[in-house]
């Protein structure tokens, strides 16, 4: 008799599956971070078969599907997956199943999609389609669409079980976090960089954050909003590191001795400095911005060229191509717009002149520099820096 509640899961990776001599590397993290993500109480096992993984549900796991439902559809590196019913490689027992499952659902038309990898299955896929499609047709009294169906009863017969299920649930895709290895992501209190930090996730990067603020300067609520964005990061990489680094007196000193129209691109040299000094300290090999081309003063081609000359490591800027609107489209389906919106005061907004450079040369940048104790200013600020697990 068929599980009332699904008995296991069945995930399916997409780009993974072009991988080649490095593809064990790749399933075997995708492994660990579905197995870092679930609750150790709701699984059996986790098994790796060809192009898939099967997950097998304890009893709590089953209880708590919904649970497990919305870990597995944030996990880069999976395509899709489906909620599934342990059936029996039996042609009767697999129809009975079938129509049992299909009764639980809503609908007027349907279809049948059978594979049949285990040869020693004596039916083919498609006599599996006819003689499970028959079934329903004449017990439940459906009309039969193989186009557009209303509904769909998927059959697996694997070498390692039978298996039924209904719906294909699509996930986050992309790659395992972490087969890309670690980047440092510049996370402001904006819009943009939460939505570069999921980008850099997506192509398997673990990502360390690095916040700028100004506090005493500003509130301490900008520095709160940082976390709450964080945490709302953690559906995808569960565990991460977020450090805190004080700017204000790097902020002070360039306002007192260097051009103030050279103030913002002198803030973002040095944040990249430091960012990158934070790199060293955790092995990691890039640094993520938000940046979109010509989106403020900046992000010209001219400002970003003097900005990156500033460090050694690259600089990936997922969403120089996004305008505003996809950006914040894009922030609203991941979660972080809401907070991103608050209207607390950050290091951003403080001294910033009138008329910002939009066109900063990098001669005249570095000369501003060389009036500033930059080693003592960096160390300064790595040194009151505070780390936080979130």
């Amino acid at each position: 008799m068929l599980n009332k509640l699904p008995t296991h899961i069945i995930c399916h990776y997409s780009e993974i599956g072009l991988k080649g001599k490095n593809r064990i590397f790749f399933e075997k993290k995708l492994k660990e971070n579905i197995k870092y993500a679930l609750n150790p109480d709701s699984i059996v096992n986790i098994q790796r078969l060809r192009g898939r993984f099967l997950i097998e549900l304890t009893e709590f796991g089953q209880q708590s599907i919904s649970d497990i439902k919305e870990i597995l559809i944030n996990i880069f590196g999976l395509a899709y997956f489906a909620l599934a019913y342990e059936s029996e490689p039996d042609l009767d027992i697999i129809k009975s199943d079938s129509l049992e499952l299909m009764k639980r659902l809503e609908f007027d038309t349907f279809r049948v999609t059978a594979r049949r990898i285990d040869s020693k299955f004596p039916y083919t896929s498609q006599q599996l389609n006819e003689e499970v499609g028959a079934e329903i047709f004449e017990k439940l009294d459906k009309k039969v669409n193989l186009k557009y169906p209303e509904a769909i009863c998927f059959v697996d017969v694997l070498d390692e079980g039978t298996f039924l299920f209904t719906e294909k649930i699509p996930s986050a895709k992309g790659l395992p976090i972490g087969v890309s290895g670690k980047a440092i992501v510049m996370l402001s209190g904006g819009i943009d960089s939460p939505v570069a930090a999921y980008y850099a996730m997506k192509r398997g990067m673990r990502v360390i954050y690095v916040h700028f603020h100004s506090v005493p300067l500003v509130s301490e609520a900008s520095v709160e909003k940082v976390r709450d964005t964080v945490a709302i990061l953690k559906k995808y990489q569960p565990k991460s590191k977020l450090y805190l680094m004080k700017f204000a007196a790097i902020q002070q000193q360039i306002m007192v001795d260097c051009n103030e129209k050279l103030r913002v691109v002198l803030y973002r040299r040095y944040m990249m400095k430091i960012a990158e000094k934070v790199a060293e300290l955790e092995n990691a090999k890039a640094i993520y911005t938000g940046e979109a081309l010509g989106q403020v003063a900046s992000q010209t081609i001219e400002n970003i060229t003097v900005v990156e000359e500033s460090v050694n490591l690259p600089i990936m800027r997922p969403l120089i191509g996004f305008d505003k609107l996809e950006i914040i489209s894009k922030a609203q389906e991941i979660g972080t717009y809401e907070i991103s919106i608050l209207p607390h005061e950050d290091c951003c907004t403080l001294y910033v002149p009138k008329h910002p450079a939009t066109k900063a040369r990098l001669i005249d940048v570095q000369k501003n520099e060389a009036g500033l104790d930059s080693d003592a200013l960096i160390e300064e600020s790595l040194k009151t820096s505070e780390i936080e697990i979130v």
